[in-house]
């Protein structure tokens, strides 16, 4: 959140973006390149995640948030994050950005790195995955039991 709100107060909306994005959909950095107007209108992107494919959907009010950005760079198709030349973003032009941002909210620039970032959004799906299992399991329990009450075999309705 620091992040967030450091990049908007300096005014570096596209590194407010990328650190968003990261962690909003657990994005590797070297896919940063298929963050196309295009993937962003249709909610995610296919990418190669450790030897096979996976989907990472955009969330809708990033996506609305990355489309206005893209609309206000001129970008009306293609890849969203573009250097000064219109080339696709390198790996070390985003991680000096994060760097930077990091140094000007006072986080220590290993936990806001692009590879951070995708990991607090690993252990945080991670841990809404536990809970929402543990939801699903007291709400069967809770159906079994209603069954169990209604239709015991050897008890009394």
């Amino acid at each position: 959140v620091r992040l967030l709100q450091t990049a908007k107060a300096l005014e570096r909306e596209r590194v407010y973006l990328l650190v968003k994005l990261f962690v909003s959909t657990g994005l590797p950095l070297q896919e940063l390149s298929g963050v196309t107007v295009e993937a962003v209108k249709d909610g995610g992107l296919t990418v190669r995640s450790g030897g096979g494919r996976q989907t990472v959907r955009i969330p809708e009010e990033l996506g609305q948030e990355l489309l206005s950005y893209a609309a206000r760079e001129g970008y009306g198709s293609g890849p969203v994050f573009l250097d000064r030349d219109g080339k696709p973003m390198s790996r070390n032009n985003v991680t000096n950005g994060v760097k930077q941002l990091c140094q000007a909210a006072g986080v220590p620039e290993e936990k806001g790195s692009p590879r951070c970032l995708r990991r607090l959004y690993q252990s945080t799906r991670e841990e809404l995955e536990a809970r929402a299992a543990r939801w699903v399991d007291q709400a069967m329990d809770r159906i079994l039991l209603r069954e169990q009450k209604a239709v015991a075999w050897g008890e009394d309705p």
